[in-house]
């Protein structure tokens, strides 16, 4: 079972009916260093996504432990450490009580806001619903999912350890979506993740580009 580390959860009563977790676990390896303490701007990545998601949300981080969280957390870790995302996930979601959640990797800081509005939309049918960035590609780290089919799918599965996340959706029914189908429409610099230098450069633009227009 996995360690909850830190448990600071909040007991508003108005909570969502959802629950989102974060994947901080990679070790970022062609950025140099773990992505969740990558500092983009004041704040480092996985902070990012933390303060994108709304406040009455549960959250649980799958990864290092964080030490000045921005918002209450439960922290977790999979077994073995380095499992990859799948097992990422699995660990996470022994701590789920509600009928959705919501799944995000660290390396995502501008897509939090979007996952309210995935949660609140999968289809009657669909076991997941995930968004298609602007190449066709699906982003299954930054996708809502129905907890019981998931917990399905990975038990499907099996083994966990190195498994990839590809895997998980041959057993899920999956709903696309694209920023033309939600309430919330996204725009094409909301999926963009950071794998490499030069994508934390562009990052950094990215984060400029959105204060001015929030300014303006």
């Amino acid at each position: 079972m996995p360690l909850t580390r830190s448990a600071a959860l909040t007991t508003d009563q108005s909570r969502a009916a959802w629950t989102a977790i974060i994947l901080t676990g990679g070790a970022g390896t062609r950025i140099g260093r773990e992505k969740s303490s990558v500092m983009l701007g004041d704040f480092t990545l996985v902070e990012h996504v933390l303060m994108g998601l709304p406040s009455r949300v549960e959250v649980i981080v799958v990864g290092p432990d964080l030490p000045r969280p921005p918002r209450p957390v439960t922290c977790t870790r999979e077994s073995p450490q380095g499992g990859g995302p799948v097992a990422g996930l699995a660990a996470g979601l022994h701590l789920v009580t509600t009928e959705i959640v919501g799944v995000m990797a660290t390396d995502m800081p501008f897509a939090g806001g979007l996952l309210e509005s995935l949660a609140q939309s999968i289809p009657p049918g669909a076991d997941a619903l995930m968004p298609v960035d602007t190449t066709g590609h699906r982003q299954p780290l930054c996708a809502a999912y129905r907890v019981t089919a998931l917990r399905s799918a990975l038990f499907a599965l099996g083994a966990l350890t190195g498994t990839s996340m590809r895997s998980l959706l041959t057993h899920l029914v999956v709903a696309e979506t694209t920023s033309t189908t939600l309430d919330a429409p996204f725009d094409k610099e909301v999926l963009f993740d950071i794998d490499t230098p030069s994508d934390l450069d562009r990052s950094r633009a990215i984060m400029l580009e959105r204060k001015g227009r929030s300014h303006g």
